[in-house]
């Protein structure tokens, strides 16, 4: 039987003979005609590593980590790190910026390189040039710079770390590990931003710590690689932040999309990633969704002015299932629930449900209405993603809790202390105060944010992890809390400066055209997704569902008044809103509005790897710096509806001796009118100006501040209603006043803007410094003078003294950039007369008393500025360029 066995491969061999003779001759032309290895030298092994990435790598830009052993050296291979710079189109003029890869190299016995593989890039910042490579054991640390400084530092602990409490998540974990990082274990990761970035960072490696030398000035820096703790030495002028980066749990369609997306590309991506999910729909067999808690109302609640509650929705499907369409009070259970009928009890969130599609009358698509009066909302990266093309990542925390003893932040009425003109997105000037960010700003919920896709941007608490792109749909914050929403402008139009920003794909018709390997590309896809838009009344609306494609979303929020907005993601990402309420023991109390929602309250109190949407109470009161002994209050005058929401603030402050009171009015609460008095002179020949209200608008007055009247000779400029009654002489400042706010601008070289009414007045004050008119002694009078906040406030500051500085110095001291004394030259007492408010008792200065203020009349015999009210809307708005 061998026998027979052996004759038999003999004879097969024979019969091959040929075909294995060719085989081998084409082994060995192969070989022969194969590149020799690299020669044992530095600049070989450069020139290696970076032809595998398609880039170049410098001498001394690369790391050999520890050895395997011979034989594993020979056979696996032996990693090593380096700085690879690809040529890459760039941002801003930048380009070619390096990353840090790691790889496996095989040697041969004496060192010398025979092949590569195992390519893996360990930072993946395409804008962020990676700098400085240091090492020590299995630490490995970079410096990561962009527009124009170090955004950050990484440290990589190339050990790994342990990821998961289930087999299912271990194993998922190594496999993103392998696929991330060429190791089961995968790369932990520290990394250290700057909230100012410095023009450089040295870094140095010991046993115990990552110390740093930051800025020119070589500011000392050391980061405990056992605690994690940051020293600055106390001297923390670049705001240094460090974190250590949890490694994400992922679902087994993310690790399945991911794979994909690594070993096919994004578009064979986006087809597994169709298939896990429809898989994972399968395999959970998820019932239909439940009839919605909310009970029916008895009848529905009444509008208050300015358009909250939001109208009813007319169902798309008859007849109508119980309660669908119909906005019911939302508050969670945490904040107060309406109680009562009058306008103080609405609530602050209102829920409903609608079907948008009859042919899925299956499909719900859940709806929440943020009163934008009240809420403010912020925006968090999470730590793994979206990944920044930049520098760090974001902490995906929620914000700080106040230390005992802090009071409460002050969320502007419309502007913080800080004057000037804000940053532009990424812009590496010094933070601003933003409204709502100080320690004790009390969030009330959070909104699953989606954010993996690296091709539209974001920006967090005024740093850009990705730049944004032009025409993508865009959720903005600016810095004052107010939410934009509409495509990102592009050249030449100069993008709006805002503090955070978070991009999605188009969600209404015109929102922006289809994002090519976006979330539009899956608008078919029936999985839980979720939206953000604006209505026309300013309000901003959450759409949720469980099961809805693009279509099924676009038509709620069409329904319910939308005008613009975006997608903000869809499964696997976590997606939903969840209640929260800060207790005093420093930890949180949250709940989902349905839990139906994947957003997870745990994982959200814990740290997000996912970007999501807080949301904080807004305080009314000014933001406006004031000493220690003053406060801001409601100054006790009829305020504008709703009657609830105070938007006239009054606070006393003491300058030069002189006590000086100071009016705040409010933004988007007022509209504003001129009219000239009727002692104002009038030229021969010049047209007759308006120099009265309306009854209509008398009725509305709220409060009338005079501005004295004009001289006979070299008599300041005045124009109403674009009829001009006295030219303008060029000198000074301009009060410029629209229907919805007031500006003021060097009268020199003025262009007055077509609608617009002015008047000139004195300028004591600009760029922040006080101007010598100011110092001017004169009588001693009423005098007053007035400033416009960059997010559209108006100050008052009234005082008794005999000249404009006292009044002045206030309102620099508030942050005011520019001021005029109402003073038109005749040298008037000033006043502000305010509706419903009582004489005030005598001041107590001891430089003589205010006028006691009367309720506005219809006109004076000084020209005057009339407040009116204005119902407030919602401040949610559309997305603008700003014009230069």
């Amino acid at each position: 039987m061998l026998r027979r066995l052996l004759t038999a491969l003999v004879d097969h061999v024979r019969s091959r003979a040929a075909l294995l003779l060719g085989a081998l001759l084409v082994a060995l032309a192969a070989g022969l005609l194969a590149p020799s290895p690299p020669a044992r030298t530095v600049d070989a092994v450069a020139r290696l590593l970076g032809d595998a990435v398609g880039g170049d790598v410098r001498p001394d830009d690369f790391i050999w980590e520890e050895r395997g052993g011979l034989l594993h050296d020979a056979l696996i291979g032996r990693r090593v790190l380096f700085l690879a710079a690809r040529p890459a189109p760039g941002v801003g003029g930048v380009g070619g910026a390096a990353d840090l890869y790691r790889a496996r190299v095989r040697l041969t016995r004496s060192g010398r390189p025979v092949s590569l593989g195992g390519v893996r890039n360990l930072t993946e910042t395409p804008i962020g040039d990676d700098r400085d490579l240091v090492a020590r054991g299995a630490r490995v640390a970079v410096t990561t710079a962009a527009l124009g400084g170090v955004q950050g530092v990484s440290l990589l602990d190339l050990r790994g770390e342990g990821a998961g409490r289930t087999t299912g998540e271990r194993l998922r974990a190594a496999a993103l590990g392998w696929i991330e990082a060429g190791s089961a274990h995968g790369v932990a990761r520290t990394e250290i931003a700057f909230a100012t970035p410095p023009a450089e960072v040295r870094l140095d490696l010991t046993d115990g710590a990552l110390v740093m030398a930051i800025g020119p000035e070589r500011l000392p820096a050391a980061l405990d690689l056992a605690t994690g703790e940051l020293n600055t030495g106390g001297k923390d002028l670049f705001g240094a932040r460090a974190q250590r980066i949890p490694r994400p749990s992922r679902s087994i369609v993310a690790v399945a999309q991911i794979a994909a997306e690594r070993l096919l590309g994004p578009r064979a991506a986006r087809v597994v990633e169709r298939m896990a999910l429809g898989a994972d729909r399968l395999l959970r067999r998820r019932p239909r969704e439940p009839a919605p808690a909310d009970p029916e109302p008895a009848a529905p609640p009444t509008a208050a002015p300015g358009g909250w509650p939001p109208a009813a929705l007319t169902p798309a499907i008859d007849p109508a299932l119980p309660g669908e369409g119909a906005w019911v009070a939302a508050n969670g259970p945490f904040l107060p629930s309406p109680g009562g009928a009058e306008a103080a009890d609405l609530a602050h969130f209102y829920r409903t449900f609608v079907r948008p599609d009859p042919a899925r009358p299956e499909a719900r698509v859940h709806l929440l209405a943020i009163d934008t009066r009240r809420i403010e909302l912020r925006l968090q990266a999470g730590h793994d993603a979206p990944r920044p093309t930049v520098g760090p990542r974001g902490a995906g925390r929620l914000p700080e809790r106040p230390a005992p003893g802090e009071g409460a932040a002050k969320a502007a009425p419309g502007d913080p202390a800080a004057p000037g003109d804000p940053a532009a997105p990424g812009d590496p000037a010094a933070p601003r105060p933003r409204a709502g960010d100080a320690p004790g700003a009390r969030v009330v919920g959070a909104i699953g944010a989606g954010g993996a896709d690296r091709t539209l941007g974001m920006i967090a608490g005024g740093r850009a992890l990705i730049p944004p792109r032009p025409g993508a749909p865009t959720l903005a914050v600016d810095r004052h809390g107010r939410p934009l929403f509409g495509p990102w402008p592009a050249e030449p139009a100069a993008p709006p400066p805002v503090d955070a920003l978070l991009q999605g794909a188009p969600l209404l018709d015109g929102d922006a055209p289809s994002i090519e390997g976006g979330l539009s590309s899956d608008d078919d896809l029936v999985t839980e997704r979720a939206a953000l838009c604006v209505t026309g009344r300013g309000f901003v609306i959450h759409g949720w569902g469980r099961e809805a494609d693009a279509a099924a979303l676009r038509g709620a929020l069409a329904a319910a008044g939308c005008e613009a907005g975006l997608q903000l993601g869809r499964a696997p990402a976590p997606l939903g809103f969840v209640f929260l309420d800060p207790r005093d023991d420093g930890g949180w109390d949250a709940e989902r509005l349905s839990p139906a929602m994947s957003l997870s309250p745990e994982g959200l109190i814990a740290g997000s790897p996912t970007p999501f949407v807080t949301l904080v109470l807004r305080e009314p009161a000014p933001s406006l710096p004031l000493p220690d002994e003053a406060s801001w209050a409601p100054d006790g005058g009829t305020q504008p509806q709703p009657r609830w929401l105070p938007a006239v603030y009054a606070a006393d402050v003491v300058h030069l001796g002189a006590r000086v009171h100071l009016l705040a009015f409010s933004p988007e609460r007022f509209a504003f009118q001129l009219r000239a008095g009727a002692r104002e002179i009038a030229p021969r020949g010049a047209p007759e100006l308006p120099r009265a209200l309306a009854n209509e608008e008398l009725t509305r007055a709220l409060a009338a501040v005079g501005l004295g009247g004009g001289r006979r000779r070299g008599a300041r400029g005045l124009s109403i209603g674009g009829a001009v009654g006295l030219r303008l002489r060029g000198e000074g400042g301009l009060l410029v006043v629209r229907d919805r706010g007031v500006e003021i601008l060097p009268s020199a070289g003025a262009e007055l803007p077509a609608g617009a009414d002015a008047t000139e007045l004195p300028l004591t004050a600009d760029g922040g410094k006080l101007r010598p008119e100011a110092r001017e002694i004169g009588a001693m009078r009423a005098r007053a003078a007035a400033c416009a906040l960059d997010g559209g406030a108006f100050v008052v500051a009234s005082t008794t003294f005999d000249s404009d500085e006292a009044a002045t110095e206030a309102l620099l001291d508030l942050g005011c950039a520019r001021v005029v004394a109402l003073d038109r030259g005749t040298h008037r007492s000033a006043f502000v007369h305010r509706a419903g408010l009582p004489p005030p008792a005598p001041p107590a200065s001891g430089e003589g008393e205010a006028p006691a203020p009367t309720p506005p009349q219809a006109s004076y015999e000084d020209t005057a500025l009339f407040l009116l009210e204005v119902p407030m809307a919602g401040r949610a708005r559309r997305l603008e360029p700003v014009t230069r």
